[in-house]
């Protein structure tokens, strides 16, 4: 029940990174301290949103530039953190859901604009359908990252059950490093970037 409350909290503060608003509320450290906070893990939460954010501070979601979804991987983390998945797969797991959830927030997009000419002529005749047709792309997308969040929560859950106690210890070793090191080399390209502006 808590996973199905946290992904639609997730899904409802994504809509303000790019479709609602853009309050900052989908902001990774803002998603990752209310979902851990919804979870009972807000330290989970605030660890891995001050990671995302560091790791997505260069990168914002303007115009078409949807290289990752740092909200989403925010959200999924802290939430694989409360279902008790070792900190390196909560990790791994947030990046797969960023990532997958832009590939298909970028196949949604295209899909909008498609509809989008139809949808004008129709307005600009009268038509009634403009505020239904914008009401359904809203809903639409909160569902695609609910789905997001839910399947790489499940998948990644099932993986720590059932392989990756029993993984190659490089491959675990190899995951810890990468996940412990992410905070620093977000640090480094913020850094990197504010020398570059001055």
């Amino acid at each position: 029940m808590i996973t199905a409350a946290a992904c639609a909290l997730l899904a409802v503060l994504e809509l303000d990174a790019v479709m609602i608003a853009q309050t900052l509320a989908s902001r990774p450290l803002v998603v990752g301290a209310l979902i851990g906070a919804l979870t009972g893990k807000a330290q989970a939460g605030l660890l891995f949103g001050a990671a995302y954010e560091l790791l997505s501070l260069c990168d914002l979601p303007v115009g078409g530039c949807l290289t990752w979804s740092a909200p989403v991987a925010a959200g999924t983390a802290t939430l694989l953190a409360s279902r008790g998945t070792s900190f390196s797969l909560c990790f791994a797991g947030g990046v797969a859901a960023g990532v997958l959830h832009s590939r298909v927030e970028a196949l949604e997009r295209s899909r909008r604009a498609s509809t989008g000419d139809a949808l004008a002529l129709q307005a600009e005749a009268g038509g009634r359908t403009l505020g239904r047709a914008l009401a359904v792309s809203i809903a639409s997308h909160a569902a695609m990252t609910f789905a997001t969040a839910w399947a790489v929560v499940a998948f990644v859950g099932f993986l720590d059950l059932r392989w990756w106690t029993g993984a190659p210890r490089f491959l675990q070793s190899g995951a810890a490093l990468v996940s412990s090191s992410a905070p620093w080399i977000g640090l480094s390209g913020v850094t990197a970037w504010g020398l570059r502006r001055s």
